[in-house]
């Protein structure tokens, strides 16, 4: 039986809660392949499950080295994570989770340039001369901990290297440590939805493995945006603004997720005033790719001038209900979505509000006003919390002096933008009393 044969049997007895075989299947396939810490990570469990603390710490110690060792820097967390819930003391897990931060930091200013130590010399030289599965009770649990203990001897990282570790390596090493104690882990199966669109945006997440779908509701309609995979962080731009997740994630196969949570980010932030500002920052990055790569204002100019042009805008906060434009007054400036949405609204001739349309992430309102100098053509005002990039009126028209291409598209979105509000207003047409006589059948009749 293969590797990944004894994994998916033994997924299947962890399921039946039959912990003792799942030991004994989990701990034959590291056996077989040392640098099997799927299986490793998953005799752990079985050995906390069967009462075996002291030795479920010691295998997830040993897979938590393994995956350092090989750069799999977040599943190495999710190793200490899971063995400090069971030993929150334990001073070599703790070790091990500075050398994983380290790793992933020590390139940065005033970090440490050598690499991390090796992992602790061999408990076991892998001879065993029976099969696993064959045995129960004490004798199983003995042998299994020599396996599940002994190291991965294979592979080694590139010293030279800084592998990704994103978010969590920006923080201080103590806020690091305990945050990693504090968050979340869970283990979700596939078509599980991770992050709601909508939901109150009180978290982050982060894919340890796996892989998941992003989706929104476009006119009744779920659509698919792209797919995240292992190291991706989604979430924290609704954490930082309070803005509901515009898309919704769900997992598309097994998935690992690291949950963090803002009463998890404010319980470190006691101790280290540092984090806040260092997620503030990470968002406002994440916001800033995420516009230069997607908005359609951003794709006129090449993308070595993208971030000068991001540079000119601050960043303003909208709550629900606030207006950014209010028709008849001058527009202040252009305002760029960066989470959440504007509805654009405008009185009826007839008495009453015609909504025009929803601008999300990426579109701009004001250019109308800003461009023509008259005064705005309709309200446009924000449904929920909303972030947003503003550029006052001033500073729009030496924007527009210096880039030409962007006034040619942003006349053209005027132009079209103004062609669907009259559009939109068209009264329906009213049917002359003539066209309602019915002419006799010139083919029948008295």
């Amino acid at each position: 039986m293969s590797e990944s044969s004894l994994r998916e049997l033994g997924m299947d007895l962890l399921e039946e809660r039959q912990f003792e075989r799942g030991l004994a299947v989990f701990a034959e396939s590291v056996r077989r392949r040392p640098a099997d810490h799927r299986s490793r990570l998953l005799a752990a469990r079985c050995l906390a499950e069967l009462g075996e603390r002291e030795r479920a710490v010691t295998a997830y110690h040993a897979c938590a080295e393994g995956l350092l060792k090989r750069d799999y820097l977040l599943s190495s967390m999710t190793a200490c994570k899971l063995a400090l819930e069971l030993a929150p003391n334990e001073r070599r897990l703790k070790d091990t989770l500075s050398r994983i931060y380290a790793r992933a930091s020590r390139n940065a200013p005033g970090r440490a340039s050598v690499p991390p130590p090796l992992p602790p010399d061999p408990m076991f030289d892998g001879k065993v001369e029976t099969d696993l599965m064959e045995l129960m009770g004490e004798e199983l649990i003995a042998r299994a901990i020599e396996v599940l203990s002994a190291p991965d001897t294979g592979g080694a990282a590139d010293p030279n290297s800084r592998p990704p570790l994103p978010l969590f390596a920006d923080l201080e090493r103590d806020a690091f440590m305990d945050l990693v104690q504090r968050m979340s882990w869970k283990s979700v199966p596939p078509g599980t939805v991770i992050s709601q669109e909508g939901d109150a945006g009180d978290h982050l997440n982060v894919i340890v493995a796996g892989k998941a779908e992003v989706t929104r509701l476009v006119d009744g309609q779920r659509k698919t945006l792209g797919f995240l995979g292992g190291g991706s962080i989604f979430g924290e731009l609704s954490l930082i603004t309070g803005t509901p997740p515009t898309a919704s994630v769900s997992a598309t196969v097994d998935t690992e997720v690291f949950e963090v949570r803002r009463e998890h980010l404010n319980a470190v932030a006691r101790t280290y005033p540092s984090v806040p500002q260092v997620l503030a920052e990470f968002a406002q990055q994440r916001m800033a790719r995420n516009m230069m790569a997607t908005s359609p204002l951003f794709q006129q100019l090449p993308e070595s001038e993208r971030a000068a042009l991001l540079g000119r805008f601050t960043f303003r906060a909208l709550q629900p209900r606030d207006k950014a434009l209010t028709e008849g007054e001058l527009s202040p400036g252009l305002f760029l979505v960066l989470a959440g949405e504007l509805v654009v609204q405008k009185d009826d001739p007839t008495g009453g509000v015609v909504s025009l349309g929803i601008l999300r992430e990426g579109e701009v309102a004001g250019e109308i006003s800003l461009l023509t100098g008259v005064p705005a053509t309709a309200t446009v005002v924000a449904t929920r919390k909303t972030a947003t990039a503003f550029i006052d009126r001033t500073a729009f028209g030496e924007l527009v002096k210096e880039y030409p291409s962007l006034k040619t598209y942003l006349e053209q979105l005027s132009e079209r933008r103004q062609k669907m509000t009259a559009e939109a207003l068209r009264p329906a047409e009213i049917i002359d009393a003539d066209e309602l006589v019915i002419e006799p059948d010139s083919a029948g009749g008295a």
